[in-house]
C-alpha cells in the first residue's frame, strides 16, 4: 500500500470505477471513509486516465445524492468544458484532413475517439480524444502523409524518422503536428501492430470487403468517414486488451458501452476475426467488465464451459484494477514484464541489450537518418546516452516498489491466461 494513502489502493481502484460508471451503487459512507490523502490518490487517477468529464457528468446523471468535496466537483467541471473546447479543435483538424484527401480522392476511416465522441457518446465533451487517427490504405499512406505535409502540418520534433521505414514496423506513421500547433494527428496504414506476442498479426484493414463497409456519418454538414461498428468494436478491445493490458484506463468500458447500445453489431463476423487473430479470450474480457460496470445486453456471447466461466470471472476482477494503474509508471511496468518473461540470466540480459542497441531499421524509424549511413551508430550513441540518463535510474526506483512489482506479477497472469 502507498504509505500516503489510508485506504487500500485497490479499494480506490474500484470505487472509482464505481463511480463513473451508471450501474454501480455507492454510499456516502464510502466516500466519507476517504481521508484527504485518498482524495489525492484519486484525483491523480482520474487526471492521468482523463476521466473528469464523465464524473463530472455522472455526478449529476446517477450520484446526484453523493456528497462530494466541492474543490474535486469544481476540477471535475472544469475539465468538462475544457474537453468541449478541446473536442472543437479537434473537429475542425478532422474537417480539414477529410477535404485534403476528399480533393486527392484518397479513401480514410476516422478511427476510435473520432467517431465515438460525436455519434456514440450522449455529448462530445465525455470523450477525451489526444489526438486524431486516420486510417488510408497502405498502398496511398504515404502519399497522403505527404499531402498532410504540403498543407502546413510539421514533424514533431520527438518522431524524427522516415516514413518508409515507420510504416515497416509500426502500424502509424510519424505523428504530424496540426498548422495550427494545437492537434496531433497520426496516419495508420494498419490497425493492429505487425507482430503479437512474436507471431505475425493478421490485420483488420486486410479482410475481405473492410473497405467496403466504411461507416459514413455527418460532421458540421460534412459527410466524414469512419471505421464499420463491428471492426471498430474488435480494434478498441485488441488496442486496449492486448497492446495495452488495460494501462489505457477504464474509458475503454464507456467506448465500448455507448457504441453498443447506438449501433448493430454483426455479432457471427466480430466473433470470427477475434478467432482469426487468437484474440477471444481479450474480447470475453473486456465484455465482460462493460456488462459489470454498464450492464449493457443484446451481447451475443460465444458458448463457454463452467470452468471457462470460473476463470473469467477470476480474470475480470483482475483487470478492473489494472484499468486504473499509474499510468506515468507503464513503460517500467512494461518493462519489468517482459523482463519477467525470460527465463534465464541469459534470455535477460539478451533482452536489455536488445533494448538499448536495437536494430537499424528502428534507430532510422525514430532518428533522422539512413540505416544504410554511417552516422547511425552516432544515435545509437545518443539512444544509450538518453537510456543511462534517463531509462536506467528510473528502471532501479521502479524495483524498489511493492505496488509495481504487484501490477507486474498480474499483468503477466493475464496474459498467462490471455494466451490461453
Amino acid at each position: 500500500m502507498n504509505p500516503s494513502i489510508q485506504q487500500p489502493l485497490s479499494t480506490l481502484q474500484l470505487l472509482l470505477l464505481d463511480l463513473i460508471t451508471p450501474l454501480r451503487t455507492v454510499t456516502q459512507a464510502q466516500v466519507d471513509a476517504l481521508s484527504p490523502q485518498d482524495w489525492q490518490a484519486l484525483l491523480k487517477m482520474v487526471r492521468q486516465h482523463r476521466l473528469g468529464p464523465m464524473l463530472h457528468w455522472q455526478l449529476g446523471q446517477v450520484h446526484a445524492h453523493l456528497t462530494i468535496p466541492p474543490e474535486c466537483r469544481a476540477e471535475w467541471a472544469r475539465s468538462h468544458k475544457k474537453n468541449t473546447l478541446r473536442n472543437l479543435l479537434l473537429q475542425r483538424e478532422l474537417l480539414l484532413v477529410h477535404q485534403l484527401f476528399k480533393n486527392a480522392a484518397i479513401p480514410y476511416m476516422a478511427l476510435k475517439g473520432a467517431y465515438l465522441a460525436y455519434h456514440a457518446y450522449p455529448n462530445p465533451a465525455l470523450r477525451p480524444m489526444r489526438d486524431l487517427d486516420i486510417l488510408v490504405p497502405k498502398d496511398q499512406v504515404l502519399k497522403a502523409y505527404q499531402i498532410l505535409l504540403d498543407a502546413g502540418m510539421s514533424h514533431m520534433e520527438d518522431y524524427q524518422g522516415s516514413p518508409e521505414v515507420v510504416m515497416a514496423l509500426y502500424k502509424h506513421l510519424p505523428p504530424l503536428r496540426s498548422a495550427s500547433g494545437q492537434v496531433n494527428v497520426e496516419l495508420h496504414s494498419r490497425l493492429f501492430h505487425h507482430e503479437s506476442e512474436g507471431r505475425p498479426q493478421p490485420d483488420l484493414s486486410d479482410t475481405p470487403g473492410f473497405w467496403d463497409r466504411i461507416t459514413s456519418a455527418p460532421i458540421a454538414n460534412q459527410v466524414i468517414s469512419f471505421e464499420p461498428p463491428t471492426e471498430l468494436l474488435l480494434h478498441m478491445i485488441v488496442h486496449a486488451v492486448y497492446d495495452h493490458q488495460f494501462n489505457n484506463g477504464p474509458l475503454l468500458l464507456s467506448d465500448l458501452a455507448f457504441l453498443l447500445s447506438t449501433q448493430t453489431i454483426d455479432w457471427p463476423l466480430f466473433w470470427s476475426l477475434a478467432q482469426l487473430g487468437q484474440q477471444t479470450r481479450g474480447c470475453l474480457l473486456a465484455l465482460k467488465l462493460t456488462q459489470r460496470y454498464w450492464g449493457i445486453e443484446h451481447m451475443v456471447w460465444p458458448s463457454t464451459t463452467a470452468d471457462e466461466q470460473i476463470e473469467l470471472d477470476a480474470a475480470t476482477d483482475m483487470a478492473a484494477c489494472l484499468m486504473l494503474r499509474d499510468f506515468e509508471a507503464r513503460g517500467d511496468v512494461f518493462l519489468h514484464h517482459e523482463l519477467l518473461k525470460s527465463t534465464s540470466p541469459k534470455e535477460k540480459i539478451f533482452f536489455l541489450l536488445r533494448k538499448i542497441f536495437p536494430s537499424k531499421d528502428w534507430i532510422a524509424a525514430i532518428y533522422p537518418v539512413r540505416r544504410d549511413s554511417w552516422q547511425i551508430y552516432f544515435w545509437y550513441l545518443v539512444r544509450l546516452l538518453d537510456r543511462l540518463r534517463y531509462r536506467v535510474p528510473a528502471f532501479w526506483r521502479a524495483r524498489q516498489q511493492p505496488q509495481l512489482q504487484h501490477e507486474v506479477k498480474e499483468i503477466t497472469r493475464l496474459t498467462q491466461w490471455l494466451a490461453g
